[in-house]
């Protein structure tokens, strides 16, 4: 039906691209200026008597074709030069003899420079001048976005809109600038190879009935903490040698190498967890996730208050109970998030992810069902909840650092603390409301409804 749409637009194109880098100035699309489906060619420059064949199909056959038509139509006499060139990738070889029968002495046609594709194409422009590498890029540009340079929306004058300022989920993060190492005693390990080591040390402290604080890593023998080890009455003081204690800039430590930043994550990881655990939140080892508690256990709820733009409140824990037997817990939900230590151009930083978390037991085991509710929660959420959730960890993670200044250890008990989120500016101003998921219910969501937002 002569639908082919395609062919036809790439005979512009290249007209273009032919015109610029081929220097054919006064090259016109025949099928355009004279009569549609114009015979043996496509594109001509009458003045430098050229003439040029746009076609996908690169077999001879259709090379031949394409000779016997131009010289049926006595085209070879206003064009001494005939390109044929294939929109595709042309044969990696073409039989001379056989074109050359074909154009029987009347046209001069070299099969090596007169039939072209793209690679052809891109050898040229190599050698083209800046001004015509331009121009034909131009052209490009032209049909890939839909119209000349200069009228495309991005060509015109950026938005009135304020740019938005856009906010990674990466929160600063500070921690002492001393770090202290030491050899534990021997006596700790027993003389034998323990693979998990931190864990043997912490054996052997329960087995003299003592204690000391979780905010430790151990790793090839040694001690590694932000405590001060010199101090005569550090916590630690019966597990290592005192002759050994050194002091390290934290950067000298974790940069050695990749196992000494993990182990360095580690101790930043353990140190958190004793800063959270003070406050009513517990790490949930195989899950991953760290999950707030009732401040007391016979809780049904907890609240925190935070200040974003304006004052608010954020039920952290949950006891939901059956309706029809009240005096049974349904559900346990805690508001959850995950974490991890990185560094960014030589700053370390916490990234945060809100989540949740389904309970059940005094344990705060994880439920069976909890798959279920967090999917249901997790249909629910927008960006704007999420967004929200992380805000509200950040403030509060930011409250604890007060809190930590003026309790009564803070001279002597290293903290972790926390800055400002990582924020970007210069981000074009976008309508949230056209990209962000619609809310999606299923019937099965009905009771997962009722939980609402933290």
């Amino acid at each position: 039906m002569g639908h082919f749409d395609i062919n036809k637009i790439c005979e512009d194109v290249f007209c273009g691209i032919f015109k610029e880098l081929y220097d054919f100035k006064d090259l016109r699309n025949l099928n355009d200026d004279e009569k549609n489906n114009f015979p043996g060619i496509d594109l001509a420059d009458d003045n430098a008597r050229v003439g040029i064949q746009v076609t996908s199909d690169k077999s001879l056959e259709k090379i031949k074709d394409s000779i016997r038509k131009i010289i049926k139509h006595n085209l070879h006499e206003k064009y001494d030069r005939i390109i044929i060139y294939i929109l595709t990738r042309k044969q990696g070889s073409y039989s001379k003899d056989s074109i050359s029968k074909v154009c029987e002495e009347k046209i001069a046609f070299d099969v090596g420079s007169d039939i072209l594709d793209f690679t052809d194409l891109a050898t040229k422009a190599a050698s083209a001048t800046p001004k015509a590498l331009k121009s034909a890029v131009d052209i490009l540009g032209a049909y890939m976005r839909g119209c000349d340079v200069g009228l495309a929306e991005q060509d015109f004058d950026p938005p009135e809109e304020p740019l938005e300022i856009l906010a990674a989920n990466m929160l600063e993060l500070y921690f002492p600038q001393t770090l202290y190492i030491a050899e534990i005693l021997p006596e700790v390990f027993d003389g034998k190879k323990v693979r998990n080591q931190r864990k043997r040390v912490g054996t052997y402290v329960r087995s003299l009935m003592r204690s000391v604080p979780s905010d430790y890593e151990v790793s090839g023998g040694r001690l590694i903490t932000f405590h001060n080890l010199e101090d005569h009455n550090n916590p630690f003081e019966f597990l290592f040698d005192e002759g050994t204690v050194e002091p390290f800039e934290p950067s000298d430590y974790y940069s050695i190498d990749e196992d000494h930043e993990r182990v360095f994550k580690s101790l930043l990881r353990f140190g958190l967890q004793q800063k959270l655990f003070r406050n009513r939140v517990l790490w949930k080892h195989e899950e991953g996730v760290f999950i707030f508690l009732p401040l007391d256990d016979s809780d049904n709820t907890r609240t925190e208050n935070w200040v974003g733009q304006k004052k608010a409140t954020r039920t952290v824990f949950e006891r939901k109970f059956k309706r029809n037997e009240p005096e049974k817990v349904l559900s346990t939900r805690h508001f959850a998030f995950s974490l991890n230590f990185l560094t960014v151009a030589d700053e370390w930083y916490v990234a945060i992810t809100p989540d949740w978390f389904f309970s059940y037991g005094d344990s705060y085991r994880q439920s069976n069902f909890g798959d279920k509710l967090l999917s249901g929660l997790k249909r629910m959420e927008k960006n704007r909840s999420i967004f929200d959730q992380f805000r509200f960890l950040c403030s509060w993670l930011r409250d604890l650092d007060a809190d930590d200044l003026f309790s009564e250890n803070a001279a002597t008990s290293p903290h972790i603390t926390f800055g400002q989120i990582l924020e970007f500016g210069g981000g074009r101003s976008l309508n949230e409301d056209l990209w962000e998921s619609l809310v999606v219910m299923d019937e099965d969501d009905s009771d997962q409804g009722r939980f609402g937002f933290l």
